[in-house]
């Protein structure tokens, strides 16, 4: 019985342990903080969502403000984005609202070149990140 006990504690701290290695936890991987602003054609682009979305694991999220910040989020209640490098896409909505209060389309704002079709890519490191995005549309 007591080698029995001393195996699962083994086995208990060996699951530890890995836990750590990889860098999850109750707090999940290794984030960092990223902020910025994007633009378009010079002005700033209010209403847009920006993804960052890494090689492995889950994309961050942010909803550019009437300024054109962002401020990324993880998850609901936890800031950032996963260490490492990330495709970054950015769209506008295309669908809005009329005087009357019914649904219409509204083309969108941002080239694919910066979407569906994103080239764009950061490195996001542990700590502070900013990374301000001046997007072109022709």
């Amino acid at each position: 019985m007591f080698s029995h006990i001393r195996l699962g504690q083994v086995a208990c701290v060996s699951l530890i342990l890995a836990l750590s290695a990889t860098g999850c936890g109750s707090d999940g991987p290794e984030r960092g903080v990223v902020t910025g602003k994007v633009t378009l054609n010079g002005d700033p682009l209010p209403g847009a969502d920006v993804e960052f979305q890494p090689e492995e694991g889950s994309p961050s999220y942010a909803m550019t403000d009437d300024k054109g910040r962002y401020d990324l989020m993880y998850t609901r209640d936890k800031r950032g984005a996963m260490v490492g490098e990330h495709t970054v896409r950015i769209v506008t909505p295309t669908t809005g609202t009329d005087t009357q209060g019914n649904e219409i389309r509204v083309p969108q704002q941002v080239p694919p070149k910066y979407n569906a079709g994103s080239k764009l890519t950061r490195e996001v490191k542990s700590g502070k990140n900013k990374f301000d995005f001046e997007l072109t549309n022709p």
